[in-house]
This record gives structure tokens, sequence and C-alpha cells, in this order.
């Protein structure tokens, strides 16, 4: 696929609202791209822009997880409990120390890693 073909599969997909910023290369050279939909600068490959649709860009849509997983609704609920969860955990932190727990048991039950866990240890003297 050349440029003008990239550009004419690009305005037919997101009648214009979608312009890359930087210049075509080649198809699976990642661009900058633009929507003037929303506003919205992102990096993308243009046969991820043009490609299936979950790999298109989504005007006010998150992009998703770690694994490409799209969310379906964004909600602050959501940091709301990430919050609330570190602060738990670091309460449960300070009072698994406090009751001798080794930092392997720390670490296996907080889900954190143990190197963390090692190096505060470290710096409070208490290995």
């Amino acid at each position: 696929m050349n440029r003008t073909e990239f550009e004419a599969k690009l305005n037919e997909v997101y009648k214009g609202a979608v312009k890359p910023l930087t210049s075509y290369v080649s198809e699976h050279a990642t661009l900058v791209f633009q929507c003037d939909k929303c506003g919205l600068k992102f990096f993308g490959k243009p046969n991820h822009m043009i490609g299936k649709e979950h790999q298109q860009h989504k005007c006010n849509y998150p992009y998703g997880d770690i694994n490409g997983e799209r969310f379906q609704i964004v909600s602050s609920s959501r940091n709301k409990r990430k919050k609330n969860s570190s602060k738990a955990t670091s309460e449960r932190f300070y009072e698994m120390v406090i009751n001798d727990y080794t930092p392997k048991e720390i670490a296996k039950e907080l889900d954190i890693p143990l190197v963390l866990v090692m190096d505060y240890f470290n710096k409070e003297g208490l290995i």
C-alpha cells in the first residue's frame, strides 16, 4: 500500500476527521495522528488505523488494558476503588510487619514484588 492509497482509505474510514501528522513510510511504521473531532493526538500504525474495527480510533473511548482488551465503560468509581485498595494494602503491610511476618509471606499475601519488601526491611534495619 502506498501513501495515496493509505490516505484514501483513512479518509473513507474516518470521513476526514483523522489526519496523520507525520509522513507515511510504510503500513507498519508508527505515525502520529490527530483526530479533529476529539482533538486527541495519538500514535498508531497505518494498517491498524484502517484495519479491524477494534484497532481503529474511537473518539472519547478508552483504549484498554495491558492485554489489549478495551474497557466497556469509563467510571470514576474504578479510580476510587484503586485508591482505597492501595490504602488498605499499605495498612495491611504495616500490620504484617508488626506481627513478624517474613518478607516472603508479605510479598505473597499482598501480591507485591519481594524486592520491594526486602528493600523496605533493609532500609528500616529489620534484616
